[in-house]
Formats: C-alpha cells, sequence, structure tokens
C-alpha cells in the first residue's frame, strides 16, 4: 500500500471522511462516498504483520475463539446461521468442494469433514496453521489471492473486515466460484447497535478489524462483482456477556435478530 493511499477508502476510493469514533489511540471514520467505517490511517503491512504473529495465542487470552475448547460454540453458531439461511433447504454443503478462507485453527474445516472430504482451508497465520496440521486438517498457509482453484463453495468467516481490501477479496471469490456456486460471508456491520454503543462497540478492534461495511455498502460491492443475493440474517445486540446478565443478553439478541438489525450479519451469495 502506498503511503499516501493509507488514508483513502479501499471501498470506494475517496478521502473524504467524518471521524466517527476514537478506540486506544486510533480512530475510525466514516467514508462519504460509501459510508464503511475504517481504521484512520489504514495500518501499515508492518503493524499487521507484527499483530499477526502469535494470533490465536493473543486471542486465547480473552476468549476461547480459535481453541480446541470453543469449538463446540462455533459449531453451534454456524448452525443457526445455516438455518437462518436455509442452507440445508437449498441442497446443503454434502459432498461440495469448499474453500474455507481466513480458516484460523481449522475450525469450520473440521466441522465440514464430516459433510464433504473436498474441504481446504487457508490462513496466513503460520501458527493457527501449524495447529490445524497437527490435528490432521487440511488446512495450509497461503494467500488467498494466489488460489487458482474451482469451488462450489467459498465461506469468509468474519474475515473481510480484516482485510485492507477486502472488494479484491470478493471479487477473486467470484472468479473461483463454478457456476452457481455459493459464497458465504459473516462479518460485523455498521448500524444502530454500532453507533448506540460508540467507541466501546465491541468490534471497534483497532488493527485488527480495519474496514467495517453498512449491510446496503456490503450489498452493493457484492452485486457490482455479480453476485446474487440469495438470503442474509442480522443478529447480535452488540453485547459479549461479560457485562451484562445471560436472559437480558438472550432478550436482546433475540430482539435484534428478530427486527433485523443486529451488529453481525451472515449472507449467502450466488454467483
Amino acid at each position: 500500500m502506498k503511503e499516501d493511499s493509507k488514508f483513502d477508502c479501499m471501498v470506494y476510493g475517496v478521502s473524504e471522511h467524518k471521524l466517527i469514533c476514537e478506540k486506544l489511540g486510533f480512530k475510525y471514520v466514516s467514508c462519504s462516498g460509501c459510508q464503511v467505517v475504517r481504521q484512520y490511517p489504514y495500518p501499515n503491512q508492518n503493524e499487521m504483520d507484527q499483530y499477526y504473529t502469535n494470533y490465536k495465542t493473543k486471542k486465547s487470552f480473552d476468549s476461547v475463539y480459535l481453541t480446541e475448547a470453543g469449538f463446540s460454540i462455533f459449531k453451534r453458531d454456524k448452525e443457526f446461521t445455516f438455518k437462518d439461511l436455509s442452507i440445508d433447504k437449498k441442497g446443503g454443503l454434502e459432498e461440495k468442494s469448499i474453500l474455507d478462507v481466513g480458516c484460523g485453527t481449522g475450525q469450520f474445516v473440521k466441522m465440514m469433514t464430516e459433510k464433504t472430504e473436498l474441504i481446504k482451508g487457508i490462513d496466513k497465520s503460520k501458527e493457527c496453521i501449524n495447529i490445524a496440521q497437527s490435528n490432521g486438517l487440511n488446512c495450509t498457509s497461503q494467500d488467498f489471492l494466489h488460489e487458482d482453484g474451482l469451488y462450489d463453495v467459498i465461506t469468509m468467516w468474519h474475515l473481510i473486515e480484516h482485510l485492507l481490501d477486502p472488494v479484491e477479496f470478493i471479487e477473486h471469490s467470484y472468479s473461483l466460484l463454478s457456476p452457481g456456486g455459493w459464497l458465504l460471508i459473516e462479518t460485523p456491520v455498521i448500524g444502530s447497535v454500532s453507533a448506540s454503543f460508540g467507541e466501546n462497540w465491541r468490534y471497534f478492534m483497532p488493527i485488527e478489524h480495519i474496514n467495517l461495511f453498512t449491510q446496503k455498502s456490503l450489498f452493493k460491492k457484492c452485486i457490482d462483482t455479480g453476485f446474487k443475493i440469495d438470503s442474509w440474517v442480522r443478529f447480535g445486540s452488540g453485547n459479549d456477556g461479560k457485562d451484562t446478565n445471560v436472559p437480558n443478553k438472550l432478550a436482546m439478541d433475540q430482539i435484534a435478530k428478530q427486527y433485523g438489525f443486529g451488529d453481525t450479519l451472515a449472507v449467502l451469495l450466488i454467483k
């Protein structure tokens, strides 16, 4: 990334913006062209490389994310998403060739081995891939943009918010999918929940979360690429459970999902 481009929106290409908040000394701004909220300025490659060194170890300090103990939670959440998107009613994932981009320690790959042998995960974190491979999972450390296979399904679970140029990944996914192929994206989205929490929103995570789409801006880029939006769901009230008692969190999560304003979006796109 050129030095002068780290101030321009990588989604829309303009520099005009408004300040949304500051978090841990970093700024988040909203692009005047597409309303994507981005870290400002964008982190450089050295900052990103340093952050993602020992990424799994770093995340494990705060949660069970990427750990074996968190697999059942991960699987439960994905099963909810599949149900919300009516995946099984559309033919399911059995025997389909699947590429999981940003696979981490291979939790989705592990989950899918029950349905298909044609599952592969890729991630740039060597620490995560080493763990996945030690568990016998078909995962490798590589750059997605150098991938040249052909797949029935590509998944990106909480990936695009980590990318400097997420549109490039969406466009490359389109080129790798068979006709009628699926792209499944799950990502935090800007909206009423993020606005209500301000700098305390759980997904404002400097260095890690770089570009945060609105639902409208993500859908537009996917449609511009050539995808058809098949189904989507929004869920999550913005409460991570640490400071909210369980009944209240469950009630707020249910309301956010029922009325479609949750702070996390899952969408099924078809080529």
